[in-house]
Order: structure tokens, then C-alpha cells, then sequence
């Protein structure tokens, strides 16, 4: 993420130093920021689905006694995986696709964005699964995004 970053703020940074400066740029800096704007956003995806920081309202599940948190938390993670599925399904047919079609200025296929989606589908499916199991052997969902947890 920290590389992703970096690129984006030298190119655009250097873009427009040279623009003004010289009257030139560098042609591929759109482009490459922009991939890197977009590989940025995936990984941190992953990070935060890590983490447990994606938004949650726990309002109601909080309210759950110790099975009705854990059914709650299975389900919500097997409708995860659905759409997970679905995310990498689609992205893998879109890199597909992207593999004989170029970026105009890069020269690059454009299925590079599409495989950021399907690196986060596959990185959060595993993250999930790995989550739904250790729920499953016994140990206590997480409340998502709460700095409490009513249970401890």
C-alpha cells in the first residue's frame, strides 16, 4: 500500500512540477496512477477486512446472547463468501477478457485492474474462511468495528 502511495504521489507530484516548470510531463503518469489508485484501494480492503475495521453496526447483535452472535456471525460470513464468490467469478472473467485489450499510453493489458479485484476476492475469501472456522471450533465471533465487546 505504502509503494502504491509513493507512485501516486511522484507521479502526480511530478506531473504537474514538469507541467509548469518545463512545459512537458510524463505521459504514462495518468495511467499508472491510476492503477496504483485502484491496487491501493483492493489492499486496503483486504487489510481492513483483516483487521475487523469495515463498517458494522452492531446495535441488534450486541443484544444477542452467545449462540444468537455466533449464528448471526456464520451467516453473515457464508452471505460473505457468496459475494466473494461472485466478485471473483466476475473478476476473473473480466481479466480474461482485459488480457488482449491494451492501455493506450502504458502499453499495458488492462486486465492488471481487474486482477486487483480478483487478488481481493481471493485474499478476503481465505481471510473469511479461515474467520468461519475458527468460529466454528469455538471461539467467540468478533463485533465488528466495536471498541467493546459485551461478552469480555
Amino acid at each position: 500500500m505504502v509503494v502504491c502511495l509513493a507512485v501516486m504521489v511522484v507521479l502526480l507530484f511530478g506531473n504537474v512540477a514538469l507541467r509548469y516548470l518545463f512545459n512537458s510531463g510524463i505521459n504514462v503518469s495518468d495511467e499508472l496512477s491510476r492503477l496504483a489508485f485502484v491496487w491501493l484501494i483492493f489492499l486496503g480492503a483486504v487489510l481492513a477486512l483483516r483487521e475487523h475495521q469495515h463498517i458494522g453496526v452492531t446495535m441488534l447483535v450486541q443484544r444477542f446472547g452467545r449462540a444468537g452472535r455466533k449464528l448471526t456471525h456464520v451467516a453473515c460470513q457464508l452471505l460473505t463468501l457468496w459475494v466473494l464468490w461472485l466478485m471473483a467469478d466476475g473478476s476473473w472473467k473480466q481479466t480474461v477478457i482485459g488480457m488482449d485489450t491494451r492501455l493506450p499510453v502504458t502499453g499495458l493489458p488492462v486486465a492488471v485492474f481487474d486482477a486487483a479485484v480478483l487478488y481481493a476476492a481471493v485474499a478476503m475469501g481465505l481471510l473469511v474462511l479461515v474467520d468461519l472456522a475458527r468460529v466454528l471450533a469455538g471461539g467467540e465471533p468478533p463485533l465488528d468495528s466495536s471498541p467493546e465487546d459485551p461478552l469480555t
